[in-house]
C-alpha cells in the first residue's frame, strides 16, 4: 500500500491512496493468515482440558489383559464396538468404580488406533461443571475422559453436546472413550435411540483369571498359579469372580512373595491382617496398652528413627484419657528400645529405624482402619496426639510427609470427613507447622482418584468463606501445588473465589488483605511456571473479558489482572512477565495476543486507567533498562493506542470520516495535533524532572 500524501498510515483516506497487490504480497498475506489461524488455534486450545500423554508401550499387554463381560446399549456395531472406527467415534464405558474400566478403555483405544504413531491422551475432569466444549478433538487422535471419582450425574445439556461432538469427531477421525459409573452417565438424560454415542456396560473381569495370568507371567514361579485352586493351598478359593481387579493383582503379588502354599502369614496379609490385629488388640494382657501405643506410633511413623517412634508412643500413653502410669524408674525403668519393639513385633533395624511393615506389608493402613472402626473412643485421643507430635520441635516434626500420606490413605477407607475435620483443627491452631501439615494433607486429598472430586468441592466452599481466613489461606497454598498441575482450571477457579470474596468492601479487613496477597502471589507463581503459564494467562484474560461477569466482578477481575502484572523493585528477568514476553514463535504471538486482549479490556475501564498506566509504565521502564524485551512490550502497549483512539470515535467520526480531500486534511491535522500534544507533555515532564 502506498500513499500520495504525507498522511500517516492508520488514518484512512481512500481517495488519496493507491493500492497495488503483486504475487509476493499475496503470498505474504497467505502466510500471515496462516499464522493468525495457528495463533487462534493455540489460544483456543488453552481453553481445552489439558491432555496427558499416554505411553502406548505401557498399556497392559494382551497376555495380561482379561476381557470383562460386556453389555451393549445404543447404536452399537457388532460384533465388537470399536473394531471399526467408522462405527462411531465416542464410546461410554460404564461400570462400577474399581472395575478395570480404565484398563479396558486404553486397550480399546490402542487396538482401534492401530498405528503406534497416533497418540492417546488422558483427560481429567478439570471443571466445576461438565463442559463438552472443553474436550479436544484433534484429528487422528484418541482420548480417554476419565470420570472416576465423579459423583454428580451428567445433565441433558452435556449429553446433547456430546452427541454433536461425536459427529464432529467422526469427520476428524478422532476417538473418545468416556469412563464413568452408570449413575454418573445418567441414561435418563440422553436419548439413546438418536444419540451417536455408543454405550458399553462392563462387569468386572474374572478376578481368578486376572491373578492367574499375573502369576504365570513370572517365568520362575509360574507354577504357583495352581495354588489359587489347589485345596491344599491356603490361597485356594479366595477369589470368587467379582472382586476388583486390583484385589486380584494384590493376591498374585502375595502368592509370588509367599514362602510356600501354606504361608498363613502371607494369607493374613492379603486378608487385611485380621488375625494379627485380633491378636494385638484382643489381648487382655496388662502390658498390651504399651505395645499397642508403640504399634499405633509405628503405623503413623513407619521407617522413622527408633527414638521418634518410642517417644511418640510414650506421648500417646501420657494422654489423660489413657491413664497409663509413669514407668517406675523413669529412663532406667522397663525394657530398652529394641526389646520394646521386639515385644510389639516391630522391626528394629541396625540403622536405628523402626518398621511395622517390613515383616507385615500393609499392616500400617489396616491397623489404623481397625482402630478408627473398632475403637472410636480413641479417635479424639489420636487427634490430640497427632497435633502434639507434629508441632514445631515436636516429636515427629521431621515426619510430616509421612503423616500426610498416612492420613490420606486413612481418608480413603474411613471417609474424607475424618481427615478434613482434623485439618481444620490444625488450621485454627494458627501454627505455621500445623498449617503446613494441613496443606500437605489437603494437597494429596485434592487429587486423590477416589476422594478428589469431593475434596475439591470442599475447597470451593472454603475459598468463599471470608469468616475463616485460615481456610482461605490454605486453599491458596494448595492451589500452587499438585492441584494446579492436575486440575489447573479448578485451582484457578478456587483462587478466583478467594479473590472475589476478599474484594468485597465489607471483607477488606487486615485478614482479607493478607488472604488476597497470598492468592495473588500464588497466581504469580503459576504464571511463572513454564508448563502452566499460557493456560493461567488465558484464564486471567477470560476473567477480564467475560461477558457473563457482572460489572463488579469485571472490575475485580481487571484489578487482579493489574496486580498480578505489576512489577516491583525486586523483580528482574525471572518475573512471570519476562517469561511470557520471551515466549517464541507462534506460542509467543499467542501469548502477546492474550496480553493485548487483557490490557485492552482493562484500559476500557476509566476507573482503572490510571493504575493500568502505572503498571504499563513499569513495563516500559523495564524495557528501557533491558530487563524486558522492548519489541514485545511495544506490541502489547500499542493496543492501548488503539483503545485510546476508539475513545475518540463516535462524534469525531462525523467530522473526519469520508473520502473528500478536506476530510483527509482534517485527519492529517488530527495526527499533527496528537503528535504535538505528546511532544508538549514530554517536554513538560522533562522540565518538571529538572
Amino acid at each position: 500500500m502506498t500513499f500520495d500524501s504525507d498522511e500517516p498510515e492508520g488514518f484512512e483516506g481512500t481517495a488519496v491512496q493507491r493500492i497495488s497487490v503483486d504475487r509476493s504480497s499475496a503470498e505474504r498475506d497467505l502466510v500471515v493468515a496462516g499464522r493468525d489461524v495457528t495463533i487462534k488455534n493455540i489460544v483456543s486450545g488453552l481453553a481445552m482440558l489439558r491432555p496427558r500423554s499416554v505411553d502406548r508401550s505401557r498399556i497392559l499387554r494382551q497376555s495380561l489383559f482379561v476381557p470383562p463381560p460386556m453389555r451393549f446399549g445404543g447404536p452399537v456395531p457388532e460384533p465388537f464396538p470399536v473394531a471399526d472406527p467408522n462405527g462411531g467415534s465416542v464410546l461410554a464405558l460404564l461400570g462400577k468404580e474399581s472395575s478395570g474400566r480404565r484398563t479396558v478403555a486404553l486397550d480399546l483405544l490402542d487396538a482401534t488406533l492401530g498405528d503406534k504413531d497416533r497418540e492417546i491422551f488422558e483427560l481429567y475432569p478439570d471443571w466445576d461443571k461438565p463442559d463438552v466444549d472443553r474436550i479436544p478433538c484433534d484429528s487422528h487422535t484418541g482420548y480417554l475422559l476419565n470420570l472416576a471419582g465423579v459423583k454428580e450425574p451428567l445433565d441433558k445439556e452435556f449429553h446433547d453436546r456430546l452427541a454433536e461432538y461425536a459427529m464432529r469427531a467422526h469427520s476428524t477421525d478422532t476417538l473418545l472413550v468416556v469412563v464413568a459409573t452408570p449413575r454418573v452417565w445418567n441414561s435418563t438424560a440422553v436419548n439413546s435411540r438418536t444419540s451417536p454415542v455408543r454405550i458399553m456396560e462392563l462387569g468386572r473381569p474374572s478376578a481368578l483369571e486376572v491373578a492367574r495370568r499375573r502369576i504365570e507371567a513370572d517365568d520362575e514361579r509360574a507354577g504357583r498359579a495352581s495354588w489359587l485352586t489347589d485345596d491344599s493351598s491356603v490361597f485356594a478359593g479366595l477369589l470368587h469372580g467379582d472382586e476388583p481387579p486390583a484385589q486380584a493383582v494384590h493376591l498374585a503379588h502375595v502368592v509370588l512373595r509367599a514362602e510356600g502354599p501354606g504361608d498363613t502369614d502371607a494369607l493374613d496379609g492379603f486378608m487385611g491382617w485380621k488375625h494379627k490385629l485380633t491378636d494385638w488388640f484382643g489381648s487382655t494382657d496388662q502390658e498390651a496398652p504399651e505395645r499397642r501405643a508403640l504399634q499405633i506410633a509405628a503405623a503413623f511413623l513407619d521407617g522413622a528413627r527408633a527414638r521418634t517412634v518410642l517417644d511418640a508412643a510414650d506421648a500417646l500413653l501420657a494422654d489423660p484419657e489413657i491413664h497409663w502410669p509413669v514407668r517406675h524408674g523413669g529412663p532406667l525403668g522397663g525394657a530398652g528400645g529394641s526389646q520394646r519393639c521386639s515385644d510389639a513385633e516391630l522391626d528394629y533395624s541396625s540403622d536405628g529405624t523402626v518398621s511395622i511393615t517390613k515383616h507385615h506389608p500393609g499392616i500400617d493402613r489396616a491397623l489404623l482402619g481397625h482402630v478408627w472402626r473398632e475403637r472410636p473412643q480413641l479417635v479424639p485421643v489420636l487427634t490430640r496426639w497427632l497435633s502434639a507430635i507434629s508441632q514445631p520441635q515436636g516429636i515427629a516434626d521431621t515426619c510430616l510427609p509421612r503423616l500426610a500420606g498416612v492420613l490420606t490413605t486413612l481418608a480413603e477407607s474411613e471417609g474424607a470427613d475424618v481427615v478434613l475435620g482434623l485439618t481444620q483443627d490444625w488450621l485454627r491452631n494458627g501454627s505455621v507447622r500445623y498449617t503446613q501439615l494441613a496443606v500437605d494433607v489437603l494437597d494429596q486429598l485434592a487429587v486423590n482418584p477416589v476422594l478428589g472430586a469431593e475434596v475439591r468441592k470442599v475447597l470451593a466452599q472454603w475459598a468463599q468463606g471470608t469468616n475463616t481466613p485460615e481456610r482461605q489461606l490454605a486453599v491458596a497454598e494448595v492451589c500452587r501445588r499438585k492441584l494446579a498441575r492436575e486440575y489447573t482450571s479448578v485451582a484457578l477457579t478456587r483462587l478466583k473465589y478467594v479473590l472475589e470474596s476478599t474484594w468485597k468492601k465489607k471483607a477488606r479487613t487486615p485478614d482479607a488483605e493478607k488472604v488476597r496477597t497470598v492468592a495473588l502471589t500464588t497466581l504469580k507463581s503459576l504464571l511463572g511456571d513454564t508448563d502452566l503459564s499460557a493456560r493461567v494467562l488465558k484464564t486471567l484474560v477470560d476473567w477480564t473479558t467475560s461477558e457473563k461477569n457482572a460489572l463488579e466482578k469485571l472490575e475485580f477481575s481487571r484489578t487482579a489482572f493489574l496486580d498480578v502484572f505489576a512489577l516491583d523493585d525486586s523483580e528482574s528477568s525471572t518475573s512471570p512477565v519476562h517469561l511470557l514476553l520471551m515466549a517464541e514463535a507462534e506460542h509467543g504471538e499467542a501469548v502477546r495476543e492474550l496480553l493485548r486482549q487483557g490490557w485492552q479490556a482493562t484500559w476500557h475501564r476509566a476507573q482503572l486507567r490510571e493504575r493500568a498506566a502505572e503498571v504499563l509504565g513499569q513495563w516500559c521502564d523495564a524495557a528501557e533498562t533491558g530487563e524486558l524485551p522492548g519489541d514485545a512490550v511495544e506490541e502489547v502497549v500499542a493496543v492501548i493506542f488503539s483503545a485510546q483512539a476508539d475513545v475518540m470515535g463516535g462524534e469525531l467520526d462525523r467530522l473526519i470520516a469520508g473520502t473528500a480531500p478536506f476530510r483527509a486534511q482534517l485527519r492529517t491535522r488530527l495526527f499533527h495535533v496528537v503528535r504535538e500534544t505528546a511532544a508538549r507533555r514530554a517536554a513538560s515532564s522533562a522540565h518538571s524532572a529538572a
